[in-house]
């Protein structure tokens, strides 16, 4: 907080991104450890920081921001498909975040098994349902260029992200694969079983699958750093 200040930025709404890993992977208690030691930053911005290390009740931190110079107004946290159920959604509600980031990857099951991501298409769109009727927003991580798809395949899957009911993220990371030695991808592609697009047909692709997104979903990333 202290540095966006610092170089211009305006500090009093802040929306919050847990970024990293799987969260619901967490155990519940460092999960709300790590959420209330946010709130506890926010609130405590501007005056003079506590010497103590208690804890305090995250529901009261919450209620105590509501008035502080630096508002959360927003919690993002980045899970997979497969770990949002009921008691998740719950839990989610009470840490106060507002919009999750699902490790989605593909539409097509014989891509997920390829790529050994261990969950299932159907679980993405349970989970997309669970989380829109609790009033989350929906951000999809979607990799092209993986395994078992191709450069029509992956355009028809930016269509029906879409076009189905089923998807319709609210947000979108678009993160064409980026090769790493040693993975079980990389042996895939050592052995010949597929091959990475080129620079100019990846280029192609991403024009042909921004002309399908529509403005109501906003395009967080293209292609990591």
């Amino acid at each position: 907080l202290e540095s966006l200040k610092m170089t211009g930025h305006p500090i009093d709404k802040v929306e919050l991104r847990i970024i990293g890993g799987t969260w619901s992977y967490y155990k519940p208690d460092y999960q709300k450890w790590f959420v209330a030691e946010c709130f506890k930053a926010a609130n405590k911005f501007g005056k003079n920081p506590s010497s103590d290390s208690q804890r305090e009740n995250l529901k009261l931190l919450q209620k105590r921001n509501e008035k502080a110079k630096a508002k959360i107004i927003g919690i993002t946290i980045e899970t997979r498909p497969d770990y949002i159920d009921l008691k998740e959604i719950k839990s989610l509600r009470k840490l106060g975040v507002t919009r999750v980031e699902i490790g989605a990857q593909s539409i097509y099951d014989e891509v997920l098994k390829i790529t050994k991501r261990e969950h299932t298409i159907e679980q993405t769109i349970q989970a997309t349902k669970l989380l829109k009727n609790a009033g989350f927003k929906v951000a999809y991580q979607i990799m092209p260029n993986l395994p078992g798809s191709g450069f029509m395949k992956d355009i028809v899957m930016f269509k029906k992200l879409f076009n189905n009911q089923d998807f319709k993220p609210d947000l979108l990371k678009i993160y064409p694969l980026a090769l790493i030695k040693q993975t079980h991808l990389y042996k895939l592609y050592k052995k010949g079983y597929f091959k990475p697009y080129s620079k100019d047909k990846l280029t192609k692709l991403l024009i042909e699958i921004k002309k399908n997104i529509p403005y109501w979903c906003r395009v967080e990333r293209i292609i990591r750093e």
